[in-house]
């Protein structure tokens, strides 16, 4: 594996030296034989260990990989494992271990801490194997300094190092979000009126596996006609219908890391009217967030500044009336508009990552990605704009001087989609 993965856990070490580290990673549902095991997102980070049940120890300077024993009878089924030779010596480990040892060798390893991370709370089995080894802890050495060692919550310090990507993760982000990108422009090319959404989506997921990905970042969502306005829309199965607008939100990932894309367009040739007016308004929105996004900007003055965007659009639209800062405050916009304008993005497609602390916002740093994703909703069945949704959604690096867009490679202009949907009807 890379060193980037020592590096991460050597960065994470030196925050707290005299703690013990204590991430479990995820479990395989022993009753589905049908799915893809995916692995924790803060234990991919740490590890890169890819086999279910796995538990990583951190403390004293050194990492301690606790992994499944090898078992040929059970290896016909499932494959070969690693086992603790090969583990410790491809991820860079200082000791490896079964996993039936961990109670055993976590008692010996957690004497000198004075702090211990560890997610309670997440998992019962899990926090009923730390709870009785820190007990037979300490009714083996009394309970001194060792016995009032306080439990801490690991996720602040991760969400910190996990925020800011480096040069490994984001060569496997651009890989991801390029791969995506043109799997979206060959939707552009293909989808026909008379297909159905899971039709566009079967498209998609053959390109996106063809262009590189090796999974599907997300449930997808091919939404058609006024389904385009239920955010979350998963059913995937209408029939694509000339006239109205297909959304797309769907990407691909890369070695776990994931894009996370969305693109409006129309199932026939061209834009109406109505829907023009309204892609154009989320577009230039899109736009203006993409300008300001750098470093030293917060998520919350990103949100603020579209918020505010969307709002004066809609007053162009005619759809509102009023002031526009009165209309802001009171949040006329948000039946329109019902979600923020991104999220940090990595493992996770909702990424580890702080937004406030303490009342502060926190502020962007070079290396960071977020998606900018503004859009517009009518629901109302009595409005011209009725059943048009549109979301436009890019994944920005952050950079020294501004921001980086990874989603580049897909056309946003209407002459350029007008111009790809022609090829489609030929």
């Amino acid at each position: 594996t890379p060193p980037c993965f020592q590096i991460r856990r050597q960065h994470l070490l030196r925050s707290e030296p005299e703690a013990c580290f204590i991430f479990f990673g995820s479990e395989e549902d022993s009753s589905i034989h049908d799915h893809s095991f995916r692995q924790n997102a803060d234990f991919q980070y740490l590890t890169g260990f890819d086999e279910p049940g796995a538990i990583l120890v951190l403390a004293s300077g050194k990492s301690y990989l606790f992994v499944q024993d090898r078992d040929e009878r059970q290896e016909i089924w499932t494959g070969e494992l690693y086992g603790t030779e090969r583990a410790k010596s491809v991820f860079g480990m200082d000791e490896s271990h079964r996993v039936s040892e961990f109670e055993s060798k976590l008692d010996a390893i957690l004497q000198d801490a004075k702090k211990i991370f560890f997610e309670l709370g997440k998992n019962a089995k899990h926090d009923s194997r730390i709870m009785k080894t820190l007990q037979s802890a300490i009714r083996h050495r009394g309970r001194g300094r060792f016995g009032n060692a306080p439990i801490h919550d690991p996720s602040f310090l991760l969400s910190n190092l996990r925020a800011v990507k480096d040069s490994h993760e984001i060569e496997l982000m651009k890989k991801a979000c390029s791969a995506t990108a043109r799997a979206h422009v060959h939707l552009l090319k293909t989808v026909k009126a008379g297909m159905s959404e899971f039709d566009a989506a079967n498209e998609f997921q053959y390109q996106v596996f063809k262009e590189g990905c090796t999974n599907l970042g997300y449930a997808p969502i091919f939404a058609s006609g006024m389904n385009a306005t239920t955010l979350h829309y998963n059913r995937n199965n209408d029939i694509l219908l000339p006239g109205n607008l297909l959304l797309v939100d769907a990407a691909g990932e890369v070695g776990g890391y994931t894009s996370d894309l969305t693109q409006t367009f129309p199932i026939s040739r061209s834009f109406s009217l109505e829907q023009r007016e309204v892609y154009q308004a989320v577009l230039d929105v899109n736009r203006e967030i993409t300008r300001m996004a750098a470093p030293g900007i917060s998520y919350r003055a990103l949100h603020s500044k579209s918020v505010e965007l969307i709002t004066e659009k809609l007053i162009s639209l005619g759809v509102l009336e009023g002031d526009l800062k009165d209309l802001v405050h009171t949040g006329a916009y948000r039946p329109y508009y019902p979600h923020g304008v991104g999220h940090y993005l990595g493992l996770d497609v909702h990424d580890a990552g702080i937004y406030h602390e303490r009342g502060e916002d926190f502020l962007l740093r070079p290396g960071m990605v977020l998606t900018n994703e503004p859009g517009l909703y009518f629901r109302d069945r009595g409005s011209k704009f009725s059943g048009i949704g549109v979301r436009i959604e890019d994944d920005l690096l952050i950079t020294d001087q501004g921001c980086e867009v990874l989603t580049q490679e897909l056309p946003r202009e209407i002459e350029e989609i007008e111009a790809l949907r022609a090829s489609a009807h030929e």
